[in-house]
C-alpha cells in the first residue's frame, strides 16, 4: 500500500481578509493581511511536485464534508451562525477566527479531506495518509471558531470513523507552537480517545494546555505529562 497525498484548491481560497487580531486601538489600529495565509501550504504542494516527491505518492482529492458528519461535533446553533455569515459579509467565526463569503465552503472542503484521509487509512485502502487542509482546525470548538480555525477537521473526521466503525481507540498527536485545545476539548472525557499535544507553554489559548490538564472521568488519566524546555521543542 501507499501514502496517500489529500488536498484541494478551493481550501487555498479562504481569505480572513485584512484584519488587526490581537489589540482594539480604534483608528490607530492598522489592517494587514492575515498571518495565516494560503501561500505555505501552497508552496508545500508546489514543493513537493517540482522535487518529484508527489509522484512517490497517491494523490487524491475529496468532497466536502456533509452537514450531518459536522454536527457530530459542532452544535447547530454555531454552523447556522456560520452559514448566516458566510452568506452576507463574513466577520468572526468566535475568538480570531475571522472570514469572508466563499470561507466557509473551503472549510467544509478542508474537513472533508480530513474525513477521506482517515477514512482511507481506516478501511485499509492506503497506509497512512497527509491531508493537506485548509483552514486549520486544531483550535475550533464546538460552538466557536478560534485562532484562525472554523471547522474542527480532527474531531470531525474521528467521531465520523467511530461513528462507522471503522475505528474504537484513537490517538491524537498534536505538534503545533500553539496548544490544540480544540481536540481535547472535544474529547476530554472520553476514555478511548487519547489526545497529546506537544505546544509551548503560556501560547495560545492561554487558559487551556496546562500541565496539569489531564482529562475527566471517566476519560481521566492517568497518563504521562512532561514539561520540555523552549530549546528542546
Amino acid at each position: 500500500m501507499s501514502t496517500g497525498f489529500f488536498w484541494h484548491e478551493r481550501c487555498f481560497w479562504h481569505d480572513p481578509g485584512a484584519i488587526g487580531v490581537f489589540a482594539s486601538l480604534g483608528d490607530y489600529r492598522q489592517p494587514q493581511p492575515a498571518s495565516e495565509s494560503p501561500e505555505s501550504k501552497r508552496r508545500l504542494k508546489n514543493l513537493l511536485e517540482v522535487s518529484g516527491l508527489i509522484d512517490e505518492l497517491e494523490v487524491r482529492k475529496a468532497g466536502p464534508v456533509e452537514t450531518e458528519d459536522l454536527r457530530r461535533f459542532h452544535t447547530g446553533a454555531y454552523l447556522d451562525r456560520l452559514e448566516a455569515g458566510d452568506r452576507e459579509r463574513g466577520g468572526d467565526a468566535g475568538e480570531g477566527a475571522p472570514y469572508l463569503p466563499g470561507s466557509l465552503a473551503a472549510a467544509r472542503q478542508s474537513v472533508g479531506l480530513a474525513v477521506a484521509a482517515v477514512e482511507a487509512v481506516a478501511r485499509g485502502r492506503l497506509s497512512n495518509a497527509y491531508a493537506l487542509c485548509r483552514p486549520p482546525g486544531h483550535h475550533a470548538e464546538a460552538d466557536r471558531g478560534r485562532g484562525f480555525c472554523l471547522l474542527g477537521n480532527i474531531p470531525v473526521a474521528v467521531m465520523r470513523a467511530r461513528a462507522l466503525g471503522l475505528v474504537r481507540r484513537v490517538v491524537i498527536l498534536d505538534w503545533d507552537v500553539h496548544h490544540g485545545n480544540g481536540q481535547q476539548a472535544a474529547f476530554y472525557a472520553d476514555p478511548e480517545v487519547l489526545t497529546v499535544s506537544v505546544h509551548q507553554d503560556g501560547n495560545y489559548p492561554l487558559e487551556t494546555g496546562a500541565f496539569e490538564e489531564q482529562g475527566k472521568a471517566p476519560g481521566w488519566g492517568p497518563i504521562s505529562t512532561c514539561r520540555c524546555r523552549p530549546a528542546v521543542a
